[in-house]
């Protein structure tokens, strides 16, 4: 959704009739609303954060990028789930994307597939880890996760 922006110095030169657009006037009127842009701009950073938060939910995108514009860190803080790493096998039906490549037939590239526990071995009993720089106070991102992750949900916040 866009937010619409308002042109104080524009609006007051399009309601003045052409015959009273002296600059004295125009200075004068757009001195009287210059508290109320002042005013907008404010209004208009609380609706937007407003928004944000009632769209955050637990889901991994948006809680990561809800991160990110609340921290003003735009590539360092990244959120990473469990995935078990199986093999992603298609029946012939669903077509060829996700089929099985095991290298016996002339095929060069082979699907990496994970040794049992490898993958699990790295998060521990976490269930998603939260990568952040050593600018952002992990107190204050414990918080954030408390506030919007699941319940019996386990993480780990690893400082960079």
């Amino acid at each position: 959704m866009q937010t619409t922006r308002i042109h104080y110095r524009n609006l007051v030169r399009q309601l003045l009739p052409a015959h009273k657009r002296q600059p004295v006037r125009l200075w004068w009127l757009r001195g009287l609303l210059s508290p109320l842009e002042t005013l907008f701009a404010s209004f208009d950073k609380w609706r937007s954060d407003t928004r944000m938060m009632i769209n955050v939910n637990s889901q991994v995108a948006v809680f990561e990028g809800y991160l990110r514009k609340k921290y003003g860190e735009p590539i360092a803080i990244k959120v990473v789930t469990y995935d078990d790493g199986m093999l992603r096998v298609s029946l012939r039906a669903e077509g060829d994307t996700l089929r099985l490549r095991t290298g016996l037939r002339e095929e060069t590239t082979r699907e990496a597939v994970p040794l049992r526990g490898e993958i699990r071995a790295q998060f521990g009993d976490a269930d998603f880890i939260v990568y952040i720089p050593t600018t952002v106070d992990a107190d204050m991102i414990r918080a954030e996760i408390e506030r919007f992750k699941q319940a019996l949900v386990r993480y780990k916040i690893i400082q960079q």
